[in-house]
């Protein structure tokens, strides 16, 4: 077993004895076997929209996601779910086209995370830029819990990084965006900065690059986590 595995499970322990309310301690005690097949394990694509890429300045405003089981992506769980900010979403409206009057009636931030926390329940989480999305995860889990919450990530540009390096390919931060990365694989675009959209791009995105890395071979979720590390 790796170090990094080793570190994740420990932290896992301490944030299980840490954990006092229902919600996180339920999640935090589903932890996923990472030496079986990618498709023998459940994951969930995930995508966050924000009003800004600080996460301690800015906010979550809205969340999408959808399972991937047995290697299929499951349009009929995907979700999205939009919150209402504290400060308003500001100049970030002409980047996801939200606005403050499309707040009104969304969730607060903590319903929403309690929500994905159910949905994130045994699954890996994916995502593209997943270190983003974390540290938005882990401030408003701080803020709402007083503690973070452990995620096992697949990041698809970092294992998109890494793949094309393997291969000697040059590349820059424009090629690394979700959908150039989509594109390369022949994938269908979608509608960028829209959180569920986003989110089943990914999902989409790690299937085809598990198949052009692992082929006929035995490609277990640690492989995974490793190729985008």
């Amino acid at each position: 077993m790796s170090t990094n595995l080793t570190i994740a499970r420990l932290n896992r322990y301490i944030l299980g004895l840490k954990a006092k309310e229902a919600a996180p301690k339920l999640f935090i005690s589903q932890g996923c076997d990472l030496s079986r097949h990618y498709r023998q394990v459940e994951m969930l694509s995930v995508d966050l929209e924000m009003t800004g890429l600080n996460p301690r300045k800015n906010e979550v405003i809205s969340m999408g996601w959808v399972p991937i089981i047995n290697g299929e992506i499951v349009l009929s769980q995907a979700r999205q779910l939009m919150i209402k900010p504290e400060r308003g979403v500001g100049d970030s409206a002409v980047i996801h086209g939200i606005h403050d009057r499309d707040l009104a009636d969304a969730l607060a931030l903590d319903v929403a995370v309690e929500e994905l926390m159910l949905a994130m329940q045994g699954r890996v989480l994916v995502a593209h830029h997943g270190a983003l999305d974390i540290a938005f995860l882990q401030q408003a889990a701080q803020k709402i819990y007083g503690h973070k919450l452990p995620f096992d990530l697949v990041d698809t540009l970092l294992l998109e990084a890494k793949r094309l390096h393997r291969q000697g390919q040059h590349y820059n931060k424009q090629q690394l965006r979700l959908y150039a990365c989509c594109a390369r694989y022949g994938l269908p675009p979608m509608a960028a900065h829209n959180a569920l959209s986003d989110a089943v791009a990914t999902a989409q995105l790690l299937l085809a690059q598990a198949a052009a890395i692992g082929g006929t071979s035995v490609l277990s979720v640690k492989d995974l986590m490793k190729y985008s590390h």
